[in-house]
């Protein structure tokens, strides 16, 4: 068994942290350096969202149907209906790092250069 779910959850712990601690405008950055800075970091958060998405999306696909345990005695969740789900979340992911390149630009840092 892995550690992926253990992870994924410190992950989002860093996340809620970071949005709790900047929910006061008076002190939550200091400096437009400051803001550039924590959007590369939340750019470069997306862009891995987007690519821990695809690996989730190609693991679904590798599972047969007798793979799934049904959740509190319904019926196995049909994994097509996950599949594009995550396929979903995957697009809204690169649509987020597209935005955020955007907002670099703007701030004067071009983002990285993105992969093809």
């Amino acid at each position: 068994m892995s550690d992926h779910s253990e992870r994924a959850a410190a992950a989002a712990a860093h996340i809620r942290d970071l949005a709790e601690a900047t929910t006061d405008p008076r002190n939550s950055y200091a400096s437009p350096a400051e803001i550039t800075a924590v959007t590369g970091g939340l750019r470069e958060l997306a862009r891995h969202l987007e690519d821990a998405l695809r690996h989730l999306e190609v693991h679904i696909g590798r599972r047969a149907d007798g793979d799934w345990v049904a959740p509190d005695g319904e019926g196995p969740p049909n994994a097509r209906q996950v599949r594009g789900a995550v396929q979903s979340a995957q697009a809204d992911a690169r649509n987020m790092v597209r935005a955020l390149d955007r907002a670099l630009e703007t701030l004067g840092r071009p983002g990285p250069a993105r992969k093809q």
